[in-house]
């Protein structure tokens, strides 16, 4: 944010400076973890290891999942920027900027929640207390609904306010597809909480490929066949449509598959 506000205008960079500050901040984070790193006043420093592919595959695997969570916003503003072009032209991709600028917020609280909770359900598996999983797990879902819940809420409530932020100009068809964009495609914050409650669930009781599979339905697969379909069925309404029911299938998928087993068997 400093970064952004010297390239930007002390230095009248304009957008290229925006995007250098962005690139430099993660930048200066390795710096600053490696000069506590090469000081070597801690336990925590490089050594020789010796190198076994195996190792590798057991590294990646339990991250493949939030990987795909991570990629699948990338992929989801690349197919509905195309989509809503097709359908609304420029306009239409400035109003969902400002909706994916305000989502990116809430997907920044979710992941949160399900890495806060990933290495207490490690514990508790790593123990054998199913009984301690069961309740973190439910105690996640009370969570996220309220969270959901009042996300929505906001949307519903403050859609006007939130988005006049982003419309300085009053430019009254930008802020029409942006109210409706909201309050439609916010309506999945009630059900991605859950999602990746499960697939925290999956990746961190050795359910790797499950939960990756799930990873893979909701966040590339499913809401780029979804949104193109709907596109087709509804126009801009079927895209904004497309992501809370991508995360509804997803969330009635794994409840099917843990009841038949199909998740819930170790892998």
């Amino acid at each position: 944010m400093i970064l952004d506000y010297l390239f930007m205008y002390p230095f009248h960079m304009g957008l290229l400076g925006a995007a250098l500050a962005t690139g430099l901040a993660p930048t200066m984070s390795v710096i600053i973890a490696m000069i506590y790193i090469l000081l070597k006043r801690n336990q925590f420093h490089f050594t020789k290891i010796s190198f076994h592919l195996s190792q590798m595959k057991a590294i990646i695997e339990p991250g493949l999942s939030s990987f795909i969570n991570e990629l699948s916003f990338g992929i989801v503003l690349v197919v509905f920027n195309l989509l809503i072009l097709k359908f609304a032209g420029n306009i239409g991709v400035a109003a969902y900027g400002i909706v994916a600028n305000l989502a990116l917020i809430v997907l920044a609280i979710f992941t949160g929640v399900s890495q806060g909770i990933q290495p207490l359900l490690s514990r508790a598996f790593g123990q054998g207390q199913d009984q301690d999983i069961q309740y973190l797990y439910q105690q996640g879902h009370y969570v996220v609904f309220i969270i959901g819940l009042c996300v929505l809420c906001i949307a519903y409530l403050l859609s006007s306010h939130l988005i006049a932020l982003f419309n300085h100009e009053n430019h009254q068809t930008l802020q029409l597809l942006a109210n409706e964009g909201l309050r439609y495609y916010f309506i999945g914050f009630l059900f991605l909480g859950y999602n990746y409650l499960m697939i925290a669930l999956l990746s961190t009781t050795n359910q790797v490929s499950s939960a990756f599979r799930l990873s893979l339905l909701r966040g590339c697969i499913g809401i780029i066949i979804v949104a193109c379909l709907f596109a087709f069925l509804w126009g801009l309404k079927g895209i904004w449509l497309a992501f809370p029911f991508v995360e509804l299938m997803t969330i009635l998928i794994g409840k099917l598959k843990f009841r038949y087993g199909m998740l819930a068997s170790n892998e």
